[in-house]
């Protein structure tokens, strides 16, 4: 019984987890696909990048796929009556637990090995991808003929973007990354270089004007050169792809701890950094959740298990990323404190997977989940019936 039901679940929550994080790596991917056909970037690399990038899709798409598969499962076991038969030959509701049960452990140990040591390896790696990318003269976010801002206080004009030659032509930089300054480069030409010790990227420019101006001290300046060396700061180039710097999600939690001291001594508020640590752990604490509210869900006689099990299953990962977004919100307006907001979807749904599961021992029915049923039932019907006067 054990092993019947674990494959059961195993099999769905690979195939579930699968389509999930496809689904979510979809904009990624077209972007990736732009990369290879206009930039000249490797196959390699995209792999590679893809491969970093997977553990902060895994976060989420793991007790997605969790709950997926418990409530297909018990919804096909319920419907082809094999839920009563376990039932009529001595096996307890509780017992049907202990695969569930072992199954939710090793999905929350896996979700908590990602955000604890996951995450910041996948960060760190797509700086890596970038700076390489950059080396192999992929030039990122620098196109032909277009203004450029996708790196930190530059406008970046090139003339010229040649996909697989070693130089940049017809370049014009507006700087204005120092205080008070502003620099306006010319340069005939120009690559960009990649130092793999500090990891920096550098565009070395060649035979152009540094036209110079502080207007706080009425001064300006032109300067001729031969070579000249700009370091280009990637964050915005990387906040382009990934939708949010990278630095800010590669902490450490040791790291943010830190920060947040930092910002206590500066009389900074540290509410939002807090919760984000709690919510670091709290998120992988709901594949336990998602295991005991899983099962009572599933085992609901109804006609079609399936169909149903797949609909409530995504209403109930929407209406728990939805409370996870609203507790934030709290956090903002100083509503809640920081614990309290991070665990209190965790709380919630705890507390509604127990009743869930103390009904189902009982074998008294959820009067919602029936009416949430009928419903599906009556527009189904409705559904089938349309199409067959069609």
């Amino acid at each position: 019984m054990f092993l019947y039901i674990f494959r059961e679940i195993f099999h769905i929550f690979l195939i579930s987890l699968l389509v999930f994080t496809i689904v979510l790596l979809m904009d990624k991917i077209l972007k990736l696909i732009e990369w290879i056909v206009s930039r000249g970037a490797s196959i390699t690399l995209i792999l590679k990048l893809l491969l970093y990038i997977s553990p902060s899709f895994l976060v989420f798409t793991i007790p997605m796929a969790l709950i997926v598969a418990i409530l297909l499962s018990f919804g096909r076991l319920s419907s082809d009556n094999e839920v009563t038969a376990f039932k009529a030959s001595g096996v307890s509701l509780y017992q049907l637990y202990v695969p569930v049960g072992v199954f939710s452990v090793g999905a929350y140990i896996v979700s908590a090995l990602i955000v604890f040591y996951g995450l910041p390896w996948g960060n760190r790696g797509v700086y890596d991808v970038f700076f390489q990318m950059a080396q192999s003269k992929a030039t990122l976010e620098i196109q032909e003929r277009v203004f450029n801002d996708a790196f930190d206080g530059l406008v970046l004009y090139v003339d010229k973007v040649p996909v697989y030659g070693e130089k940049l032509e017809g370049i014009l930089i507006y700087d204005e990354r120092e205080k008070g300054r502003y620099d306006t480069i010319f340069a005939r030409e120009g690559f960009v270089a990649n130092n793999p010790n500090t990891q920096e990227v550098m565009l070395k420019l060649l035979k152009g004007d540094i036209h110079r101006s502080e207007p706080n001290h009425n001064l300006y300046q032109k300067i001729q050169f031969e070579t000249y060396d700009l370091k280009l700061e990637l964050a915005s180039a990387m906040k382009a792809f990934s939708g949010k710097k990278l630095k800010d999600k590669e902490t450490s939690i040791e790291n943010m701890k830190a920060r947040i001291a930092t910002m206590r001594q500066k009389g900074l508020d540290t509410s939002s950094e807090e919760m984000q640590i709690h919510k670091r752990y709290a998120v992988p604490f709901v594949c336990l959740i998602f295991g005991l509210m899983g099962v009572p869900l599933g085992i609901q006689s109804r006609r079609s298990g399936r169909s149903n099990g797949f609909v409530f299953s995504l209403l109930i990962i929407l209406a728990y990323y939805v409370s996870l977004t609203g507790a934030e919100i709290f956090v903002a307006d100083h509503t809640l404190p920081p614990w309290l907001a991070g665990w209190l979807p965790n709380f919630m749904f705890g507390a509604l997977a127990v009743y869930l599961m103390i009904k189902a021992g009982r074998e008294s029915p959820f009067k919602p989940l029936m009416w949430l049923n009928a419903g599906f039932d009556f527009v189904q019907e409705k559904w089938r019936g349309l199409l067959g006067d069609a």
